[in-house]
């Protein structure tokens, strides 16, 4: 057996990572600093008070237009798909 034949899945893994990873970072890119819900009440006028967004996210954070918690999220996506790949061969 070749080294790419026995490496051929961890590989075809890590292919499939960055991939995911170049159109993660393409969409956040594409999306920019605002949220879904900034760019609707932008396009329909309404504006926001503070206290519809207090409270919200994730853990008091929010996902969207925050490069830090979107790249730690994506991070630990990625990790756990790293073992469980490792653990279940899937």
């Amino acid at each position: 057996m070749t080294a790419w034949q026995e490496h051929r899945g961890i590989l075809l893994f890590s292919l499939i990572a960055v991939a995911v990873l170049a159109g993660a970072l393409a969409a956040f890119a594409i999306t920019g600093p605002m949220g879904i819900e900034d760019r609707f009440n932008a396009a329909a006028g309404i504006i926001a008070g503070e206290e519809d967004a207090a409270g919200a996210g994730i853990f008091g954070f929010f996902l969207e237009g925050n490069l830090l918690p979107y790249l730690i999220v994506l991070a630990v996506l990625a990790g756990g798909s790293i073992l469980v790949y490792r653990k279940y061969r899937i």
